[in-house]
């Protein structure tokens, strides 16, 4: 995880990164239930790196920054691992040959 923090004011994710100057982000998912608290998970890169942020729906908000480096990869189900045990387990990528085996 890159950081953490609490935005006690309004935030809408997709306005803070068109100010920080990012133009390719995406929802990733809008309801990610966890502990009884749901989370907004998004996409996006900023200054040529791939980055996710979590957002709780909870006011204020807890944000959840993590930059993903060349090669990681990242599910939405991470994250709920990520706040149930502390640690981010990296998945194993499966390669297949072209016939499919």
């Amino acid at each position: 995880m890159l950081q953490s923090g609490i935005w006690k004011g309004k935030l809408a994710v997709a306005d803070l990164l068109e100010r920080k100057g990012c133009n390719e982000f995406t929802l990733l998912e809008d309801k990610l239930s966890v502990g009884g608290q749901l989370f907004e998970i998004w996409w996006y890169v900023y200054d040529g790196n791939n980055h996710i942020l979590a957002k709780s729906k909870n006011h204020p908000n807890a944000l959840y920054f993590f930059l993903l480096e060349p090669g990681d990869l990242f599910a939405v189900n991470d994250f709920r691992i990520y706040l149930e045990t502390g640690e981010l387990t990296y998945p194993i990528a499966t390669f297949y040959k072209k016939n499919g085996r």
